[in-house]
């Protein structure tokens, strides 16, 4: 097995191949998707972004988008200055919100 090779489930397999697979199965991954599905994933993605703008209260708006950036839940809170346990708070309240403003 050469050093630009993994071993996986005691077969080698080529990082191109892994890394192909995991776009494939990325719900960003755009290869086949038809029209119709295209147009519903914009329609959703603009509708969520509408209720993230409209529906959210600042503090979950900033919540979201230290988490989506990469933050921890630690990290976010000592940027906010509020303690950790608020953040999950404001992120759970958040995702709760917009599942209710998406569901249909």
């Amino acid at each position: 097995m050469g050093s630009s090779e993994y071993k996986f489930a005691e077969v080698s397999v080529d990082p191109v191949i892994m890394e192909q697979f995991s776009l494939e199965m990325s719900p960003y991954y755009g290869k086949g998707i038809s029209g119709a599905q295209s147009s519903r994933r914009s329609s959703y993605h603009r509708k969520l972004m509408w209720h993230v703008r409209n529906s959210l209260s600042e503090r979950q708006k900033q919540t979201l988008i230290l988490i989506l950036s990469g933050k921890t839940e630690r990290e976010a809170a000592t940027i906010l200055g509020i303690t950790q346990q608020v953040v999950h708070i404001y992120k759970w309240r958040a995702i709760k919100r917009l599942q209710e403003k998406l569901s249909v």
